[in-house]
């Protein structure tokens, strides 16, 4: 068990032949991806958002937390992964594919917002990563998630909370975002009193209020990607 809650296996093996698998007792997460909606803390009948949901982990956490739960995601191949991760878990969830950007739901309680990124944290599991982007792409992703943020923040209910997040080790990725959504949104405020969970590490609260994880973190227990996140209140 995790500092966070994660159960982690210290023997390989194929997931699908794990003892409650094919019960739908759990799923496959890693620690620092569960952490956004861990922070988010979805209640019972909220209407939640998870934007850009694929594969659906963070979409089962909050459908588990009892939230009404939307997910969205561009590719249609990829809900119906989703899809078939709800009713292996024995969970709900309306499913939508479509684009983040013209998404008119809502309004909502709170929204999830894992948006593309470079996947630069995933360097702990994928060590060749480096070599096999350029990074050619990475300023067109960044003007996407600014605008996803922006999107999403006109879906939101008045006093409603947007977890931002991405697998990226990148500030212009990660802190520069918030604090440039910040700007943007004076209204918006980061809640840092969100963090204080168990298993985080108050150092790793940034100056904008983010929480930044690194592949290095956990060190002794296998180590965790990287990630960055901040929970938005309007």
């Amino acid at each position: 068990m995790l500092p966070t809650g994660s159960v982690r296996l210290t023997q390989p093996g194929q997931v699908s032949t794990l003892p409650g698998f094919d019960t739908g007792d759990w799923w496959v997460q890693d620690a620092a991806a569960a952490l956004p909606a861990q922070i988010l803390s979805a209640q019972p009948n909220e209407a939640v958002l998870d934007l850009c949901a694929a594969p659906g982990g963070k979409t089962l956490q909050l459908s588990a937390a009892g939230a009404t739960v939307t997910a969205l995601d561009l590719s249609e191949q990829r809900m119906t992964r989703v899809e078939q991760n709800l009713m292996r878990t024995g969970l709900n969830a309306t499913c939508i594919t479509g684009d983040a950007l013209e998404h008119q739901g809502g309004p909502y309680d709170a929204i999830l917002l894992d948006a593309p990124c470079s996947a630069t944290g995933t360097i702990r599991r994928h060590a060749d990563l480096p070599h096999a982007r350029d990074g050619a792409e990475i300023g067109d992703l960044i003007a996407l998630q600014e605008a996803m943020l922006d999107h999403a923040i006109t879906l939101l209910k008045p006093g409603g909370r947007l977890m931002f997040c991405t697998c990226s080790l990148l500030p212009d990725e990660g802190e520069c975002q918030v604090e440039n959504a910040l700007a943007r949104h004076p209204h918006l405020r980061a809640d840092r009193a969100a963090l204080n969970r168990p298993g985080i590490d108050p150092a790793w609260i940034t100056e904008e209020g983010g929480l930044r994880l690194r592949p290095d973190y956990w060190a002794d227990l296998g180590g965790m990607d990287g990630f960055y996140m901040a929970l938005l209140r309007g």
